[in-house]
């Protein structure tokens, strides 16, 4: 299941512009197999608890329903509201053409061409002008692709029973979704989450890709409009159906299979992925591979046709085609490839173009025999050979615990539904159960430890969900979980850092050892390498850290440290992350390296053979050995406390280097940026790898998420715009030219579908120029290789050996010289010219192209000139490796604009300025938080300042009106009638409980406004009894102000007292009002200590002082505080009114900082 946004507007028509004809619809209850002779798709039909609720569950969508409700927010009858309707929008010119008319007219007014800055302005400012509000959000279920060929070719009655399946998994996934997602929030800020009722769901089937290939796949539109359990329309909170993206998705999967298998018999079984970021794929066992080849290469082909006329269009017009011409252009291609049919096709006139493929490719015999191929296969009733629910708890959990420190229960769900997937059970409900008891189990405390924010209070019953039971505060289903392990082996390393009984080398040896280390070879360190050989040598803690970021001297740092250990009669064990890396470890400091998992390993089976003797005595610790973690923040948190035991227990010490802001482990993480933040780190911190000085300064920037980055590349030069395919085409391109420059170039994407789709344009360029053999053998990557081509091989294999003591290594880079009948490959290594055969499994299982890389791979390596491909897909950490390769030039290609695409029949995204696209990179983090500190991060929200007042506010406001129902309770029912159901109650409310604070009592005070003047002639009598007691307080006896002392103190001086007269709520209130009061205390004395401890004296630049040196530990303090003071007083909600309020000035965050406690 995927998830995309619906703009309001037009956003909704491409699921209804397929839609069969008016005269054609289908009667109700007709499937979809009835419906073969229609053209178009089927209409769609409303279900959902939301569509329930408006009487519309079971009827068939009409467009101007769509219209009403995706369109202008409204009830799909067009008449009635549900809250506020979306915004209006003008029709505006495509947003390149925008953007050129706009360079144009600046640039006749100016007399100049536009900056770079001036220009990306200029498109930020189109861009916002194109924005929609969301109407919804397009859920789309599709089966595996042996599914929708078996529903194509198998006949009317397996594909009825296909579409049966079909359709009960997506049922089943969108109850489980509304049963966890269908929530809303209130409150300032949407500082609460209530229950909505249900969502609003359009639910289309559609049969076919853009490709016209076999493709049944049904899209849910759910409607960004739910009801509140309050009975008020809002929007839809969204977090919950990203959150729960990923689980749904595998629920659909595992309950497609369970109802198929039931109808049919069929079995599913694993076939790998060509790509390795994804799992394997389990398709129906029967269904030829050929044929599922056969569509995915039609699709292919059209897919390069369509590449081929974007790029015409490019080179005719000089500009992107915009979304409609797209659209024609990706039509063109799939006419082209095929014979031309209408636009939309019947699924009769579908069946038979798929079957005569079919027939041309495996035979009318193998055709004929497809679905008896697949049916019937046995399977035993009862789920009798389902494991006990605790031992799958326990696997699940650590299964998860592999791959993240901390997880939600969302990551334990799609990791039940993965698990249980391989077991049968006779009905979906006896499945039902025990994927919940499952879930429970490994959610409980018997397998995981939960983190989740404090309760300083007890929370007020009303502010507890009926749904959960959990404080409407917190997000449902956002707490997090560890596991004990997890949590022994973070406090372990760090107990371990701050020890003081490890190896060490006298301070005195050291520097007699450093000196001849400089004299040797003639390199002298700088301050920081210095600094990081004294910390490393001379620290008696069983673990120090030292972090270096890109290009600081890492490698002379540990040649220097390595040296002066040795030379103090102690051994260093250096280990990477991966064989590759270790390879590169140990040429760079002239002596063996591995590999940790392989060390890891060999004592594991050390110890499984219950001896401590070791294979490779290499691998045998001894007192006074040190094992030097080159790139550790790639390594795993459980791996790093495995090696810290085994070092212990041998009386040997760890020294990990690493820098937390690159890429870090697979597996769960955290451990060093963790290990930094608890007990500090040594710094490397002069850059020796740019030309540029000031390029070195720029990565320091970009290293925090600095945006201000950004400047330095786009004044070189340095940054290209425009759409995926184009910014992949100049990437290639000027890669290309670098290499024919006989420059050492790297070419790195974010994800492996781009590093697959840069290889296969490098390929094709070079068999293109005669460069590379045009035929070759198909790789693990779906590429061929030939002879000349490069290529990496992705897997370990120390049995393919070759030279005096090599093996293939994983990530190692070659070219091509031999090709073999038997599909094997001869290749020899780029770095020292060795040639190896590698077998024709190995080279389908684990050969990949070599021209371009992901991030990951590229980490670690210098050469001369970078070319990265900068999409949204990419993190900040992903963008600092890729930008740090080059010495001379690291160069952007940012895919500000994504085309249309075959197989995604959802609404294109609006294309973003290149400032957008950064920015949202910058702000994406990749870095995974530790138990300890995800734990120590939930404490915080719960104390931060802001959420306390957030959620102080949103208490008081309920606890208001309930005061108010109390003090017009003796009123005629009429009368309270009139007052609580009018728009302006909550004004009242408010205004109400301010003055029942100052030492009045409510019911009395409503009297007394009401006895002023009669309100039965006005239109709002809540907003005339407010202004009354508002403009005549002495008159209504209202006091002044509470005595000094009273307990109706403001926590803070713009806050409103906690008194609102409701004895059910004014005890709750005053104890929220003294965690804010006592918060306040606390961070006016942290600020008096920042002040006192660095000596600031002025006030102009605010409490913490001017801004200090950036990349200091200082500097992280004062941002920290500063995100913690800035807490502007909000802006107070004005009456509702025909006349707009005056907005108050907004005081400078210096002044209400310090004043917090004054």
């Amino acid at each position: 299941m995927t998830v995309h946004k619906l703009s309001a507007g037009d956003g909704y028509t491409y699921l209804t512009r397929q839609v069969a004809s008016a005269d054609e619809r289908r009667p109700a209850g007709q499937s979809l197999a009835e419906y073969y002779v229609a053209r178009g798709n089927p209409p769609g039909v409303w279900t959902g608890r939301g569509a329930e609720q408006l009487g519309l569950a079971g009827t068939e969508v009409s467009e101007d329903q769509m219209r009403a409700l995706f369109g202008a927010g409204r009830h799909p009858d067009g008449v009635h509201r549900l809250g506020a309707a979306y915004p209006s929008y003008a029709t505006l010119a495509p947003y390149q053409q925008r953007v050129a008319e706009r360079l144009a007219e600046w640039e006749s007014l100016n007399g100049r061409p536009p900056s770079a800055a001036e220009r990306n302005r200029i498109a930020a400012v189109e861009a916002r002008r194109g924005r929609r509000a969301v109407a919804g959000f397009d859920l789309v279920f599709t089966p595996v692709k042996s599914a929708s060929v078996l529903w194509a070719l198998g006949g009317a009655e397996v594909r009825g029973a296909v579409e049966d399946a079909h359709h009960e998994a997506v049922l089943s996934s969108l109850g489980w979704l509304e049963s966890h997602a269908a929530y809303t929030r209130v409150g300032r800020g949407g500082v609460a989450q209530i229950d909505a009722t249900g969502l609003i769901c359009a639910m289309f089937d559609h049969r076919e890709s853009r490709a016209g290939d076999p493709d049944l796949h049904t899209h849910v539109a759910v409607a960004n409009k739910v009801c509140g359990v309050d009975g008020k329309w809002r929007s839809l909170d969204a977090r919950g159906l990203y959150a729960l993206g990923v689980a749904a998705s595998e629920r659909y999967n595992t309950r497609f299979e369970d109802a198929l298998a039931r109808r049919l018999g069929v079995e599913f079984v694993e076939r790998p992925s060509n790509r390795r970021d994804l799992r394997p794929v389990r398709e129906i066992d029967g269904v030829p591979a050929e044929l599922l080849r056969h569509f995915s290469q039609r699709r292919a082909a059209i897919e390069d046709r369509y590449a081929e006329l974007r790029r015409n269009y490019r080179a005719t017009h000089g500009r992107e085609p915009d979304r409609a011409t797209q659209i024609q252009l990706a039509q063109q291609a799939t006419l082209e490839t095929r014979e031309a049919k209408g636009a939309a096709r019947s699924l009769a006139e579908q069946v038979t173009d798929w079957t005569t493929q079919a027939r041309q490719l495996i035979g009318a015999r193998r055709l004929d025999r497809l679905a008896s191929d697949c049916m019937g296969r046995e399977r035993s009733a009862g789920a009798a050979d389902v494991p006990d629910v605790d031992e799958l708890a326990s696997q699940i959990v650590g299964t998860i615990a592999e791959q993240r420190s901390t997880w939600t229960v969302w990551n334990v769900h799609a990791e039940t539904e993965r698990t249980l997937r391989r077991y049968w059970f006779a009905t979906a409900d006896e499945r039902e159960l025990v994927t919940r008891a499952v879930v429970d189990r490994a959610t409980g405390s018997h397998h995981s430890i939960r983190i989740t924010e404090p309760e300083f209070v007890r929370e007020a019953p009303e502010l507890i969900r009926a749904s959960d039971g959990v404080s409407m505060f917190r997000a449902h289903g956002s707490d997090r979980y560890t596991t004990s392990e997890v949590m022994i082996a973070e406090d372990e390393l760090i107990a371990a850092a701050r020890s003081t009984d490890g190896p060490r080398v006298d301070p005195h040896s050291l520097q007699a050892g450093l000196a001849i280390h400089e004299a040797r070879t003639g390199l002298v360190l700088d301050r920081g390498q210095r600094g990081l050989v004294e910390a490393f040598a001379c620290s008696s803690a069983r673990i120090v850290v030292g972090i270096g970021p890109a290009g600081a001297g890492k490698t002379t740092a540990m040649r220097a440290f390595a040296a002066t250990w040795q030379a103090d009669g102690g051994r260093v064990i250096p280990l990477a992350t991966s064989s590759r890396a270790a390879h590169v470890l140990g040429a760079e400091l002239e002596m063996r390296a591995e590999n940790l998992h392989k060390f890891l390993f060999e004592h594991h089976r050390a110890n499984d053979r219950e001896s401590s003797d070791l294979a490779d005595r290499w691998f045998q610790l001894g007192a006074g050995d040190v094992v030097l973690v080159d790139e550790a923040g790639m390594a795993g948190t459980l791996h790093l406390h495995q090696l810290l035991r085994i070092a212990t227990e041998a009386g040997a010490t760890v020294r990990l280097l690493g820098d937390p802001a690159q890429l870090a482990a697979v597996d769960a993480g955290g451990a060093l940026n963790l290990l930094e933040e608890e007990t500090g780190a040594t710094y490397l911190t002069t850059l020796h790898r740019f030309t540029d000085p000031a390029e070195g300064d720029a990565t320091l920037a970009l290293r925090r998420g600095n945006p201000k980055a950004v400047t330095f590349y786009d004044d070189r030069d340095r940054i290209a715009a425009g759409s995926r395919d184009a910014m992949l085409e100049a990437a290639y391109d000027h890669w290309a030219c670098d290499v024919r420059a006989g420059k050492r170039s790297v070419l790195i994407a974010a994800t492996t579908g781009d590093v697959n789709a840069l290889n296969a344009r490098a390929r094709l360029e070079r068999a293109l120029a005669g460069q590379i053999e045009a035929d070759g053998v198909v790789l693990h990557d779906g590429n061929l290789a030939g002879v000349g081509d490069w290529v990496v091989t992705r897997t370990n294999a120390r049995t393919l050996r070759y030279g005096r003591s090599r093996w293939v290594h994983n990530g190692d880079a070659w070219r091509v010289t031999g090709r073999h009948r038997d599909g094997s490959l001869t290749v020899r290594h780029l770095e020292h010219g060795s040639s190896v055969r590698l077998p024709r499994d190995y080279v389908a299982d684990a050969v990949e192209l070599g021209y371009a890389c992901t991030a990951h791979r590229a980490q670690g390596a210098t050469v001369d000139t970078a070319h990265a491909l900068v999409t949204t897909e990419m993190t900040r950490e992903g963008l600092y490796v890729a930008s740090t390769r080059g010495r001379d030039s690291n160069r952007w290609y940012v895919a500000s604009d994504e085309p249309v695409t075959l197989d995604c029949d959802h609404e294109p995204e609006p294309p973003r300025t290149t400032y957008e696209v950064l920015d949202a990179v910058l702000r994406r983090t990749g870095a995974e938080l530790s138990a300890t500190q995800t734990l120590r991060e939930t404490t915080g929200e719960a104390t931060r300042l802001r959420s306390l007042v957030g959620r102080y506010e949103h208490a008081r406001d309920r606890a208001a009106m309930d005061a108010l129902r109390l003090a017009v309770a003796e009123l005629p029912e009429p009368e309270q009638t009139r007052i609580l159901g009018d728009r302006g109650a909550p004004h009242l409310a408010r205004v109400l409980a301010d003055a029942v604070a100052r030492g009045i009592d409510g019911p009395v005070l409503v009297r007394r406004a009401l006895d002023l003047d009669s309100t039965d002639n006005t239109r709002s009598p809540a907003l005339v009894l407010a202004s009354r007691i508002t403009d005549h307080p002495r008159t209504l006896g209202i006091p002044d102000r509470p005595a000094d002392g009273s307990p109706n103190a403001r926590p803070l001086p713009w806050l409103h007292a906690p008194s609102v007269g409701h004895p059910g709520w004014d005890p709750y209130l005053k104890m929220r009002a003294a965690l804010i009061a006592d918060r306040a205390a606390e961070l006016g004395s942290l600020v008096d200590a920042y002040r006192e401890q660095y000596d600031i004296t002025t006030t102009n630049a605010g409490p913490l002082g001017e801004p200090p040196q950036p990349g200091t530990r200082r500097e992280a303090a004062y941002r920290a505080a500063l995100a913690e003071l800035a807490l502007t007083p909000p802006r107070p909600a004005p009456a509702p009114q025909s006349t707009p309020a005056p907005s108050p000035t907004r005081r400078p965050d210096h002044q209400q900082s310090h004043s917090l406690t004054r």
